[in-house]
This record gives C-alpha cells, structure tokens and sequence, in this order.
C-alpha cells in the first residue's frame, strides 16, 4: 500500500513539473509584433523648384536593403496617391525625388517606408503651394557694393558662389531692402530665393563689379 501510495504522489509530482517546463516554451509560440528597426526620417524638404517641379529629399538614419520608399501625394492631407518609389541600397542614407507635374494649389507630401520584415513608417507631412509665382526683384545687377530687393512676401535669401558657398544669407520682410555686398569678390554668383509663404524657390545670376 506504501509502495502504492508513493508511485501516486510521484507520477502527480512528475506532471506538475512537465507542466511548469512547458509554460515558457508555449509563450515563446505566441506571435510577435515586430516594432523595432524603423528608420527615422531626417531633413525632409520639399521645394518648388522652376518650371513648376517639387523637389524631394530626406535623409534617414537607417534602412534595409531592399525595402522600399513610397512616395504620396495629397490635395486635402488626407487622401493620399503614390507618385513614385526608391529601392533602399542599404548603405545609401539621403535619398530626393522630384515630382514633375504637382498640381495647382496646396499640396501635401509624405515618404512611406515599407519594411520586409520590419512593418510600415511615415515621415511628417510637408505642405507647399503652387499658386502663384515668386514676387521678388532686385536692382541693379551688375551690381558693385550694394542692391536693393523688393519682396511682396518673407524671402530666405542667399548668395551663393561658384563653388557652392553660401556667400550671404538673410530673411527678408516684405518691402524693399538694402544689401550690403562689399565683401562679395568680382565675380559671377547665384541669388537664391525661396518665398515662406508658398515655398517656392527660384536662382538668378548675379554679377558682382
């Protein structure tokens, strides 16, 4: 009867712990949601640039080799349409995209990026318009210590040599302006500027006696 009794509590022992075994090995069976290995994006700009083209360029801390970049488009920011997309390198971490027929009127963009393995991010949404062109002049060019810019509209404003350099950069206010260029070398340089209030951005030449 002892013999008997003891067999019992061993088999009841013995089942407790094959139970206790298998608790972890059946979690570890559940699925999983995969939320780490996202990139981030970086910098996205988006600029109107001559003749009517938006120009697209992020950069991101970090993608997979063969996903990808979807690249939207909306009229309200809201209802999106894909008007292009870029295969990840793996390596590569700036990527721009130029969207050649925007519509008139506001315009929202946004980058998807879809992840074999990892799931689905989005940038920010940038919001530009085409409505309407850059109202900005400037006098007289060539030009020898200073010239004079008027603006119906806040202007980022830069001169930029043949290098590449930023030579001068102001934010003006609408009106008309003085600007001091008496330590611009001779030279042939590039106005750029781009209007805050529809994003827009236009180059000029610019000759300096």
């Amino acid at each position: 009867m002892k013999k008997l009794t003891c067999c019992i509590l061993l088999a009841v022992t013995c089942s407790f712990v094959c139970q206790a075994q298998q608790t972890p090995d059946s979690a570890t069976d559940s699925p999983r949601i995969l939320t780490s290995g996202l990139p981030s994006f970086l910098n996205f700009t988006a600029v109107v640039r001559e003749s009517n083209k938006v120009w697209l360029q992020w950069d991101v801390d970090s993608a997979a080799e063969g996903d990808y970049f979807i690249v939207e488009r909306s009229s309200d920011g809201s209802h999106y349409e894909t008007i292009g997309a870029l295969r990840s390198t793996g390596i590569k971490d700036r990527y721009e995209l130029t969207d050649i027929a925007p519509p008139n009127g506001p315009n929202f963009y946004r980058i998807r990026y879809t992840g074999q393995s990892t799931g689905v991010a989005y940038s920010k949404a940038m919001q530009l318009s085409l409505s309407g062109d850059v109202d900005f002049k400037f006098y007289p060019n060539p030009i020898d210590k200073l010239f004079i810019v008027r603006t119906e509209h806040s202007i980022d404003l830069q001169v930029v040599d043949a290098t590449g350099s930023v030579r001068l950069s102001k934010r003006l206010q609408p009106g008309i302006q003085v600007i001091n260029a008496s330590s611009l070398e001779r030279g042939v340089y590039i106005l750029r500027v781009t209007d805050k209030e529809s994003n827009r951005a236009i180059s000029q030449q610019l000759l300096k006696n």
